[in-house]
This record gives structure tokens, C-alpha cells and sequence, in this order.
């Protein structure tokens, strides 16, 4: 009986009712609870820590902690399931009585994934997740997980996938492991061409997008920057730009905005320019019309175009004849297939003789 009772004075006590687990938030890769008891033996070499699936069990040991220690972590649990622990102290005498059995479930993982060509973060409500760095983390059953995206400068969320979908509020109940995807796709304006004018022609731009031609609108990712580039159908000429561009040279657009941007072509036509030489005055007229010099001594035709140019001498003067596009001094007639100039010559009618009869 002596050696009896020395084995039982010997043995670690520990008081019941006193353990607790504890759900663990934050980031994980697996579910984990926290235990923790109050020590209330002196002589102990430790505790030994049981789990099992009800609270009637069974019970299988899962670790062994030193002497003074009054917590444990187990991790690697499934999520949403309910473990049920017990403790007792040790030494090398035997066991303690166990504690009380406590238990509690697993949370749920919410695993976030960002897809896309563009950038943004999502966080959570409770917090959790600030992805950016932390994408995942677990939740007790039944929270209610608000996520929110900022898409960075530049990005915009083209939507969401998985546990939740479209491009509005994404709300999740936890009652199993969840995942989601965020897309970020870059920000993208519109640019629109447009053609006129009384001639023909195509703007293509670099990069590829635009061919108008057919397609005289495209998207470009935000800062682009896009050059246009004019190409004159047979017969026309490239008068110019207007919009987000002006002039006649390079066309380049950076793409911070929508933009539009007109390119105009015009009938080509070649000038046909005359002058007058010479001691006499005359008029030159064109058929068709365009010339009368007199005051009009230039005029535009389209390509192609034959004119007639006639000459008529002022009262007091003759036609001395064509230089130019035309020679001699019989019809003057000029086919435009470039910019052409024609000189008529005047010159002052000699006097008559002295006892001539002239005629007028």
C-alpha cells in the first residue's frame, strides 16, 4: 500500500475543463487548429496530445510536448471538418487523468489567383487576403468573405471567375475550400479614322488594327503608340490630317484617350499655268473654263484633261505665237498628265506706211 500511494503522489496531475481549441486564421496551405490547457502538475515530463474524430472518439496520440509547454498546433488538417482533442500530463511514473475533450472545426481555404496581361490587388473582408503577397487564407464556416479588386494605373478587372463571376461585388459563404480568379487585362482606347475629301484612299496603322479601307476602328492597350499611315488611291493625292493630328507628315498617336482622326484625300489635278510676253496686250481663255488672263492665269485639271487655250490680241496688237507647252501660232492644246505652263507672246501692231490704206 506504501509503494502504492508513493506511485499515485508520484503520478502528474492536470485539472479538467480546462483545454481549448482555437480556429487560426490568416494565410495557410492547409487547415490548423491551436490547442491550449492550463498546467496544473509540478512533476511532469510533459503532455501528450490525442485527436480524434468525435468527442467519444477514438483518440489517437499526435504529439508529445515538453514539461511547462501549454499549447499545441496541428496542422495540415482537412478544411471543414471537426477534430476533437484530448491531453494528459506524463512522467516516468505513468499518465494523468485526460482533460476535458474539445473540439472544433476547420475553416475553409479561399485560394486567389490574377490572370491577365494587366495588374491589379484583391483584399478581403475579413481580412486575410492582400494579393499582391497573400493569397490564401481560411475562414471559419459560414463567414462570409467580401473580396474587392483595384486594378492598377493603366489595368482595369475585365471580371471574375470560379467561386464567384462577372464584373460586380464578389461575395463568398464559406462552407467549403474555395477558389477564385481575378482578371486584369490592360486599359485599352478607342481609334477611330475617318476619311474624306473628294478623292480616294486606304490608312493602315503600326501596330495592326486599323486597314481603312474596312476597318477604321481599333483598340489599343493605354499608352500605345500608334502610327497612321496614308496611302492615296490611283488618281488622288494625301491632303492631310485633322483630329489628334495635323499635317501632312507622320501621324503618330499615343493612346491615352479615345482619339479620332481624319485623313483627307483630294483628286489630283495639275496645275496649267500661262503668261504673257511680249509689246502687246491679249487675253488667253481655256476651254473647259478655268483660265482667263486677263486676271485667272492659272488653273487646276484633272488628270487627263485635254484644254484649248486661245489667244486674243488687244485692239493695236497681234499674237506673236506660243512658247511652253505649245510652239507656232496655230492651236494651242494641252493634255494634263503633269503640271504644264504655256507662254503667249504680244506684240504691238506696226505702224502703216505713210500714204497706206489700211484696213481695219
Amino acid at each position: 500500500m506504501r509503494i502504492l500511494n508513493r506511485l499515485r503522489s508520484a503520478t502528474p496531475r492536470i485539472a479538467p475543463l480546462l483545454l481549448t481549441v482555437l480556429f487560426l486564421y490568416g494565410e495557410v496551405s492547409a487547415a490548423q487548429l491551436q490547442l491550449s490547457w492550463t498546467d496544473n502538475s509540478g512533476n511532469e515530463n510533459g503532455f501528450k496530445v490525442e485527436r480524434g474524430p468525435t468527442s467519444t472518439g477514438p483518440f489517437t496520440q499526435i504529439g508529445i510536448v515538453a514539461s511547462n509547454v501549454t499549447s499545441y498546433t496541428d496542422t495540415g488538417l482537412a478544411d471543414a471538418t471537426t477534430f476533437c482533442y484530448r491531453v494528459r500530463a506524463y512522467n516516468t511514473v505513468g499518465d494523468s487523468g485526460y482533460t476535458n475533450t474539445a473540439c472544433a472545426t476547420t475553416g475553409s481555404t479561399l485560394t486567389l489567383t490574377k490572370a491577365g496581361a494587366g495588374g491589379g490587388t484583391i483584399t478581403s473582408s475579413p481580412s486575410g487576403i492582400s494579393c499582391g503577397s497573400t493569397c490564401s487564407a481560411s475562414y471559419t464556416s459560414g463567414t462570409s468573405v467580401t473580396l474587392t479588386a483595384a486594378p492598377a494605373a493603366g489595368s482595369v478587372l475585365t471580371g471574375w471567375s470560379g467561386a464567384c463571376s462577372g464584373t460586380g461585388s464578389c461575395i463568398i459563404t464559406m462552407s467549403a475550400a474555395r477558389s477564385v480568379t481575378a482578371t486584369f487585362a490592360l486599359q485599352s482606347f478607342s481609334l477611330n479614322l475617318t476619311k474624306a475629301g473628294t478623292g480616294g484612299g486606304s490608312v493602315t496603322s503600326s501596330p495592326a488594327g486599323i486597314s481603312c479601307g474596312a476597318t477604321c476602328s481599333a483598340n489599343f492597350n493605354n499608352a500605345t503608340s500608334v502610327t497612321l499611315m496614308p496611302t492615296a488611291a490611283a488618281g488622288s493625292t494625301f491632303a492631310g490630317w485633322s483630329g489628334a493630328c495635323s499635317g501632312t507628315g507622320a501621324c503618330v498617336v499615343s493612346m491615352t484617350a479615345a482619339k479620332s482622326v481624319t485623313a483627307t484625300f483630294n483628286t489630283q489635278t495639275f496645275a496649267l499655268t500661262t503668261t504673257k510676253s511680249g509689246s502687246g496686250g491679249g487675253t488667253i481663255t481655256s476651254a473647259p473654263a478655268g483660265i482667263n488672263c486677263g486676271s485667272t492665269c492659272s488653273a487646276n485639271y484633272a488628270p487627263g484633261t485635254s484644254v484649248a487655250l486661245t489667244a486674243t490680241a488687244a485692239a493695236g496688237a497681234t499674237f506673236a505665237g506660243w512658247t511652253g507647252a505649245c510652239t507656232g501660232t496655230g492651236a494651242c492644246v494641252v493634255t494634263m498628265t503633269a503640271a504644264k505652263s504655256v507662254n503667249a507672246a504680244f506684240n504691238v501692231k506696226p505702224p502703216s506706211p505713210p500714204g497706206s490704206l489700211s484696213v481695219m
